[in-house]
C-alpha cells in the first residue's frame, strides 16, 4: 500500500471535520457532532493548540479498500509522537457494538479496562457542563 503519514495542516481542517461527520453517522451518532472546520481550524492552529492531528495521504484509488494498513498507520504514528512528548499511555474510546475496532486494538496489545478493570467513561456536556461549572467557588 502506498500511503504517506503527516502533521495535518489548516487546509485539511474541512476534510477532517467531513470525517469527523462520517465517523459519527457511522456510530450512529450524528446529532453529536458539535465542531465546524471553522473551530478546528481555530483550536488546531493557534498560538498553544488544543490538539495536534495526523492524516494519511492515500492515492484515489486505494481510499476505499479495506486491510489497506492506514488504520494500522495511524495508530502507529500516533503511539510514536506520543513516545517523543513522553506519553506513557494512549487511551482510546470504543463503543461496545464495534467489534472489529475492539479485536483491532486487541490485536495490538491494547487492554479493554472495561472487562479487565471496570473502568467507565464519564462525561459532562451541555447543560450539566454549565451546572457543574456554575457551581464552582468564587474567587
Amino acid at each position: 500500500m502506498n500511503f504517506k503519514i503527516r502533521a495535518a495542516t489548516k487546509e485539511d481542517c474541512k476534510e477532517i471535520s467531513r470525517m469527523i461527520l462520517e465517523l459519527a453517522v457511522f456510530e450512529k451518532m450524528p446529532d453529536q457532532v458539535k465542531i465546524s472546520h471553522e473551530e478546528l481550524e481555530r483550536d488546531g492552529f493557534c498560538q498553544n493548540p488544543f490538539f495536534e492531528c495526523l492524516v494519511a495521504e492515500v492515492p484515489e484509488e486505494n481510499k476505499s479498500k479495506e486491510g489497506n494498513g492506514i488504520g494500522k498507520g495511524l495508530l502507529s504514528k500516533v503511539a510514536e509522537v506520543g513516545k517523543k512528548k513522553q506519553c506513557v499511555r494512549l487511551q482510546l474510546s470504543v463503543l461496545d457494538w464495534n467489534t472489529p475496532a475492539r479485536d483491532f486494538y486487541a490485536a495490538k496489545g491494547a487492554l479493554d479496562l472495561t472487562d479487565s478493570e471496570g473502568w467507565h467513561f464519564i462525561r459532562f456536556d451541555n447543560q450539566n457542563l454549565d451546572h457543574l461549572a456554575n457551581e464552582a467557588p468564587k474567587d
